[in-house]
């Protein structure tokens, strides 16, 4: 038992009458999907411009899907989030009082794209000169202010929720060690760099260490509503993989080919190629210690009304067996559903 003032800090308990999670070292999470609809809701339905034309406003927020939770990672708040939206704007102009109407759909919010990256659509739901005056003022003013709304959203999740999973230390303020989700405009703003250098490399020894290291190995399962060769090609297809990864995969799909994904973050080899069954994988996150490899092995089993995927990946390092548990789940699974309508449906 550590004494206090001896040994590792990470393991001494402190003074916290709830002991609970000491020096944040356990992973906690809160979920702040309802939370983040109410926030929406509110920031959207407050606004409006008026223009030389006429002027507009957000009537209703007719589409809010997605999630969003906050996570503590020894000290370190991350966030992950994904929304798609839809508003309903109408108004009026200076010389008419009929009722105009549209949409302004919002798609690709999450923590990889800054507000700046956020696909934002306006639409007009009729044609003629005073429908297209008050299109123009959407455009070029509410369009802009809802950019905005969305480069608030972070700080909302900081203020309302970062502090949930980070709790107060012995002699420590207040303040939160954040993995911000923001970064400078001339940069790639990717959660998953951000994730390497916050979580893995800081809990994996360097790579400089003799030491030897302690390997694991896990199996997932999941199911997609499509047929088995739809989902085998999401695996070795450049162009469905660029789709759903929203980045380069340079793919060469034939044993003994090679492959890296996200900017060189996953790199690998593939072992084996049985079309619509079976792939094989040699398989490595960058961060590991060098020329450390994992072996993935991906099934399909048809169904009949849908294709289930079977993951089974050996010699993971065991400090990052739940980060790259999360990544297939959180970077190939959920977005392969959402990018290609797998998620429900039938075939």
């Amino acid at each position: 038992m550590a004494l206090w003032g001896q040994g590792d800090p990470r393991w001494i308990v402190e003074e916290r009458e709830d002991t609970k999670n000491v020096n944040n070292w356990h992973w906690s999470e809160v979920d702040a999907s309802n939370s983040s609809k109410k926030f929406f809701k509110e920031k959207f339905l407050e606004l409006s411009v008026t223009g030389t034309e006429g002027s507009v406003r957000v009537s209703e927020v007719t589409k809010c899907n997605g999630e969003a939770t906050v996570n503590n990672r020894k000290g370190k708040v991350i966030y992950f989030y994904e929304w798609d939206l839809e508003l309903k704007w109408c108004g009026k102009t200076a010389m008419s009082n009929d009722n105009i109407t549209g949409k302004i759909i919002i798609e690709n919010v999450s923590e990889e794209n800054t507000e700046d990256e956020v696909d934002i659509t306006t639409r007009q739901e009729k044609s003629g000169g005073e429908h297209s005056k008050l299109h123009q003022i959407v455009k070029q003013q509410l369009a802009p202010k809802c950019r905005e709304i969305i480069g608030q959203y972070i700080q909302f999740l900081q203020t309302t929720h970062g502090k949930q999973v980070v709790l107060p230390t012995k002699g420590a303020g207040q303040g939160i060690n954040t993995v911000s989700t923001k970064t400078k405009p001339d940069s790639v703003n990717s959660i998953k760099k951000q994730m390497d250098a916050a979580v893995i490399s800081k809990s994996g020894p360097k790579k400089t260490e003799n030491v030897t290291l302690q390997r694991t190995e896990f199996s997932l399962k999941d199911t997609f509503k499509c047929r088995r060769e739809e989902l085998f090609q999401c695996f070795v297809n450049p162009d469905r993989m660029k789709a759903y990864l929203r980045g380069e995969a340079d793919v060469d799909p034939r044993e003994s080919g090679k492959f890296s994904l996200l900017a060189g973050a996953i790199t690998g080899t593939y072992l084996e190629i049985q079309p619509e069954d079976k792939i094989q994988q040699h398989w490595r996150f960058k961060d590991w210690p060098a020329e450390m490899f994992s072996s993935v092995t991906l099934t399909f089993k048809d169904t009949g009304s849908s294709t289930e995927l079977t993951l089974h990946q050996t010699g993971v390092p065991q400090y990052s067996l739940e980060q790259i548990k999360q990544g297939w789940t959180r970077y190939y699974f959920q977005p392969i559903k959402m990018t290609f309508g797998y998620g429900s449906g039938s075939l």
